[in-house]
């Protein structure tokens, strides 16, 4: 996939792209950056989604990021932030929460994508395979 980066753009532009193609995934902008394996602090967190790539950084050229399932989590991150000095941090969803994925940036996408799918997964899930030895009742 390649999301198209322009100042017009919103950051929920750059989010609905994202997560359409990793729905347990998710991008989150930042007034400032952070390091591998760091996280960003809450304070720095743009939440307003209807903010333009323009007010983030008003020098920002238009271009593309393309993004395929092997891309790096932190690869990704440091793309936003080199190219387009556009502070981004991946999320991955964890049942109900969402979490930073700074511990595990040299994950690939599609690997935090599984993570992130697996933990919405229940004990009560019927696709889920039994263990061997699971004992139910035989009568």
């Amino acid at each position: 996939m390649s999301i198209h980066i322009s100042p017009n753009k919103r950051i929920s532009d750059i989010q609905n792209a994202f997560n359409a193609a990793y729905p347990h995934l998710k991008l989150q902008f930042f007034s400032k950056a952070h390091g591998e394996n760091k996280g960003s602090f809450a304070k720095f967190m743009i939440h307003d989604r209807n903010t333009t790539l323009a007010m983030l950084n008003p020098e920002l050229r238009e271009g593309t990021v393309s993004i395929v399932p092997e891309t790096k989590t932190w690869a990704l991150e440091q793309t936003f932030e080199t190219e387009f000095q556009l502070h981004v941090q991946v999320f991955r969803q964890s049942g109900s929460i969402w979490l930073e994925t700074s511990v595990s940036d040299q994950l690939t996408l599609a690997e935090q994508e599984t993570k992130g799918a697996r933990s919405l997964l229940t004990f009560e899930d019927p696709t889920i395979d039994e263990e061997p030895g699971d004992y139910r009742d035989q009568e």
